[in-house]
């Protein structure tokens, strides 16, 4: 007979010594249990992630016995796997987890300038190989398909000589001055404006689209027509076809294709002063190409367009910088002369009129001596900074006019209306602030330093880009190819060594063996030529991309910034992981009927349940779009408000299902 109080007395003095202790004592004994963790007053390990975080091993079986150790706080992912651009601090902790050495912090900067360069050359490649085949890809860069849009350029150019140089020679430029005045004052001077495509100015910014009715018989109209959209599929031989069936047609114009517009375009259609525009535009405007129906808009005369200028860092004014871009503004005017032809002498003429204005001035000066007029002490330096200003003024404006070219934003266009779609005249210099007497955040100043410097050096590096050819070092360093690498690489892969002393052709069905690699070598050279002049044309093609200072590129922005949960950084095994995220949520587990995560943020009742049917509750899926139609806060990471009292035992209650409530449908009988 069992002594129960013996037991109860056990018991009893059990409670005495821990009154929290839970009493339950389950049988481990029993099929498919698993105990879960106790709460009291003693401290415990947390056994399961805090909220917030995904049960891994629940919603990807591939985590499974992973042995993650919950620190989200590393980047462990080798960022050369990944397709977005990561931070320095990101490729620093990666690097000082892997490295079998200490790296000190400039060994460490290299390394990362390295990683940014081959980064840049593997986005290249693949812009490249994703829009070789386009239109608009082909007419920019292909070494012969783009001849016919070059030498439209050049004509246009010449015509616009031809005008400048009259206009110049009227004194029509004398007074040109890019300083910005009191009156230009848009914004801080050393605010950074980069080039981004979704700043450019829309359609309608860009026209007066009038529409056309009965009281329109008064109105004048400029003899331009504005394409409101080009897509990327139409070849510009195409749209030259349709204006080309017009009476006064002059020449067309497409712009650079939108990223974050589908690439599409927009494009002007110019036409010779006396044109009946109207008549122009009922000819034109719903006209079909290729089942595209083309849109059209005019542009009425007299009407000004408030645009705001951009204004160039005040590094742009001291005489040092002043001085630097007089001379780069030298050697790119010659070189964009070269381009259309060596009896191009628009710079000269231009120094010339230069130099008789600052004649003109140094007269006046004079002579205000002469008079007893008050004068600076510093006077000379003044006059050679004018004397400085004005000819780069000058020659920028040469630039601008005749070349399409805005020096301080690197830019050029192959037309005007596209160049004043991006940089509207004049791009303003910013005057030189006088130094702030109050103590400045060394930080602040730092990278206001930074933002200069780099400022500095992209302007640097685009107009050189278009002065000087670079050599093989320098075009492996942009992310080009080397042509006789190429070539080599060619031949050695269709070579085929069977022994010291045969060696096979592999070109195509060549089958042809040789005594040495060199006898090869020379016959896929000589017999195979096609195959050479392939390669050739086809880095030629890509290098005249990789060249370009002003090529797209896709975008490279993080897209873990989406990611709901702060478990983006963490890798759980060597093979890539299918993440839960906002605006691509995936399943990683195989056999459900499209279960889907809930994005952060929805309310309970909401939530899909697992298990009770293929389909989601009513209100779901409306709840789940508008969840991710919401914009994400500035840090990019959707998260919850951490002063919530969020449920902190895993015990709780998650969710409620009535299996006894009735089915939608169904009636709801009462048997009472």
């Amino acid at each position: 007979m069992r002594n129960y109080q013996s037991n109860r007395g056990r018991t009893h003095d059990r409670d005495l010594r821990d009154p929290d202790t839970d009493h339950y004592i389950p049988n481990y004994d029993r099929d498919g249990y698993m105990p879960g963790p106790r709460y009291g007053n003693k401290p415990e390990i947390q056994s399961t992630p805090p909220f917030g975080y995904p049960v891994l091993e629940m919603v990807n079986p591939q985590l499974m016995n992973s042995n993650w150790n919950g620190s989200v706080g590393r980047f462990t992912i080798d960022p050369l796997q990944l397709d977005y651009l990561v931070s320095f601090k990101q490729f620093y902790e990666y690097t000082k987890r892997t490295a079998s050495r200490r790296i000190d912090d400039d060994d460490m900067q290299k390394r990362y300038a390295n990683y940014k360069e081959k980064f840049a050359a593997r986005q290249l490649a693949q812009f490249f190989i994703a829009n070789k085949d386009k239109e608009w890809f082909q007419e920019k860069y292909h070494p012969t398909l783009s001849i016919p849009r070059y030498e439209d350029i050049k004509l246009r150019r010449k015509r616009y000589l031809r005008q400048f140089l009259d206009e110049l020679q009227k004194g029509e430029y004398d007074a040109v001055q890019y300083d910005q005045s009191s009156q230009t004052s848009v914004g801080a001077p050393n605010t950074l404006i980069t080039e981004d495509p979704s700043d450019e100015p829309d359609v309608g910014d860009l026209s007066n689209e009038a529409v056309l009715n009965d009281n329109d018989g008064n109105i004048e109209y400029e003899p331009q027509l504005v394409i409101k959209t080009v897509p990327p599929t139409i070849s510009r031989e195409k749209i030259l076809e349709m204006c080309r069936a017009v009476d006064g047609f002059d020449y067309l114009s497409l712009s650079e294709p939108g990223p974050n517009k589908k690439f599409h375009r927009i494009g002007w259609i110019k036409f010779k002063e006396g044109t009946d525009m109207k008549k122009v535009f009922d000819q034109l405007d719903n006209k079909k190409v290729d089942d595209f129906i083309f849109h059209f808009a005019m542009n009425r005369k007299n009407i000004t367009q408030t645009r705001t200028p951009r204004i160039a860092l005040d590094i742009s004014n001291t005489k040092e910088r002043l001085r630097k871009d007089l001379e780069q503004a030298k050697e790119l005017s010659l070189a964009l002369e070269a381009i259309l032809g060596e009896d191009i002498k628009g710079l000269k003429a231009v120094e010339s009129r230069a130099q008789k204005v600052i004649e003109e001035h140094e007269r006046q000066m004079s002579s205000k001596k002469e008079e007893g007029e008050e004068t600076l002490s510093n006077d000379d330096e003044v006059l050679d900074r004018w004397n400085i200003k004005k000819r780069l003024d000058m020659i920028i404006t040469y630039l601008r006019h005749v070349h399409m070219y805005c020096y301080y934003c690197g830019l050029e266009c192959d037309s005007a209306e596209e160049l004043s779609r991006k940089c509207s005249e004049p791009h303003y210099r910013a005057l030189l602030q006088r130094r702030q007497e109050e103590p400045v955040d060394s930080k602040t100043a730092a990278k206001t330093e930074r933002g200069i410097a780099q400022w500095v050096r992209n302007l640097d590096q685009k107009i050189s880009m278009k002065v000087h050819t670079p050599d093989d070092r320098e075009l492996k360093k942009l992310g080009g190819r080397i042509m006789q690498a190429e070539i080599d690489e060619f031949i050695k892969e269709h070579v085929l060594k069977e022994h010291e002393s045969k060696y096979k052709c592999q070109v195509g069905e060549c089958s042809k063996a040789f005594k040495g690699f060199d006898y090869v070598e020379k016959h896929i050279v000589t017999k195979h030529a096609e195959e050479i002049e392939r390669i050739k044309l086809e880095v030629e093609y890509y290098n005249n991309y990789v060249c370009d200072p002003n090529h797209l590129l896709p975008n490279t922005n993080n897209p873990n910034h989406a990611i709901i949960s702060p478990i983006n950084a963490v890798p759980f095994s060597n093979q890539p992981q299918p993440f839960m995220m906002a605006n691509n949520i995936r399943n990683p587990i195989q056999g459900l009927n499209s279960v889907q995560a809930a994005v952060a943020g929805t309310p309970w009742d909401q939530i899909p349940r697992i298990g009770f049917g293929g389909e989601n509750i009513p209100g779901w899926n409306n709840a789940l779009n508008a969840a991710r139609r919401t914009r994400l806060p500035a840090g990019g990471v959707m998260g919850m408000d951490l002063d919530d009292s969020l449920p902190k035992d895993p015990r709780q209650v998650k969710s409620y299902v009535d299996l006894d409530a009735p089915a939608e449908g169904d009636s709801n009988i009462s048997f009472y």
